[in-house]
């Protein structure tokens, strides 16, 4: 099986994280047999509004280019937004050749479906074989967003599953006099680390124990590192950038709990599924794709978002729980993440293709 692979986001050495999960799927398909025989990416974010341009103007090239020579058996695209409009162009040109999937993420249909990009978006979901969403609650926005796209078409498939010899659990350092939580995301508002932020005074004012791990980078860091300054936290908490994956795995097994505060519209959330492959409990917003997921008092807590005050309750319920009541916590966190184990989310993919190329 010969596969287009079209992506705007994808990692490059500045930026690793940027589409990572991309990659990953493209990796898991290559070990079940896929070639991936042309590819069009945009790899690392724009660092100025030339460079974005630049960088589109040369992604819809390679587009139009590997269209042209149709030297695949089908063309994959994630992130419908921005990816369409060069793809409609090679289609208008040479018309549909092989099979099309399209894999949906979040933001490319609940925020950048306007104007014309909502126009190139309706016009090739028309004309797609098989629709990926990465959870059965993003499903359900598609099947209310899109009423018209056939249901039977749509498989949910939970973006590139969790790499567990990437994320695993290791023996942990248990300390009962203090509580490790951690945060990685983008340094956004839509994020909720803010909320993290005021749920961490709260537990100061009630003399609480922690330490905090913060990683990522966003637009909002230097208003974070305001906030850390202004309510003294800056011993409580340490900043660690953007960390490589290897390292996110020993950031996760230092955890006691990992803080998911986003009041996002999250798609599924996998960065609180990668924390749970290293048998770490999630705190986390009850919102979207997160509820697919986290098991309330089960693997995991929830809160409601944008209330720092509950967060510091849940936070502190945790705390007080027996040795026994957090070990049963994490595993039944990892039994959670297993269920999402890359290799098998990858097979079944990879078969959901060769259906599709069998069609006739």
């Amino acid at each position: 099986m010969r596969i287009f692979l079209i992506s705007n986001m994808y990692p490059s050495s500045d930026d690793p994280d940027y589409g990572v999960f991309v990659q990953n799927i493209e990796q898991a398909l290559e070990k079940n047999g896929a070639v991936i025989s042309e590819k069009a990416v945009i790899s690392g974010r724009a660092i100025s509004a030339f460079d974005k341009i630049k960088k589109y103007k040369k992604f819809y090239a390679e587009i139009f280019k590997a269209y042209r020579k149709g030297n695949f058996d089908l063309i994959y695209l994630h992130f419908i937004s921005h990816s369409s409009p060069g793809l409609i162009l090679a289609k208008t040109f040479f018309g549909k050749k092989k099979k099309f999937i399209v894999n949906v993420h979040g933001s490319d249909v609940l925020i950048h479906h306007k104007g014309i990009l909502k126009n190139c978006n309706q016009k090739l979901l028309k004309q797609t074989d098989l629709l990926v969403v990465p959870s059965s609650y993003f499903k359900t926005i598609i099947t209310e967003k899109f009423p018209d796209f056939p249901v039977q078409k749509i498989y949910v498939s939970p973006s590139g599953g969790i790499d567990a010899q990437v994320f695993y659990p290791q023996k942990k350092s248990e300390d009962e006099t203090s509580l490790h939580l951690g945060f990685v995301s983008r340094i956004e508002d839509d994020k909720g680390w803010k909320t993290f932020l005021k749920a961490l005074v709260i537990l100061k004012e009630n003399a609480i124990p922690f330490k905090t791990s913060i990683a990522g980078k966003g637009s909002k860091l230097t208003d974070l590192e305001s906030f850390i300054t202004q309510h003294n936290l800056k011993k409580e908490v340490d900043y660690l950038g953007i960390l490589p994956q290897t390292d996110l795995n020993s950031l996760y097994n230092n955890l006691d709990l990992f803080i998911f505060p986003t009041y996002s519209s999250e798609s599924l959330g996998l960065v609180g599924l990668e924390a749970m492959s290293c048998g770490t409990p999630v705190v986390g917003s009850e919102i979207a794709g997160l509820k697919t997921f986290i098991k309330n008092k089960q693997n995991g807590l929830f809160f409601t978002p944008g209330n720092e005050k509950e967060l510091a309750e849940k936070i502190i319920f945790y705390y007080h729980l027996s040795a026994d009541q957090k070990t049963e916590m994490k595993q039944k966190a990892l039994q959670t993440a297993q269920n999402y184990n890359k290799d098998k989310v990858a097979k079944k993919l990879y078969q959901q293709f060769k259906k599709l190329i069998a069609q006739t």
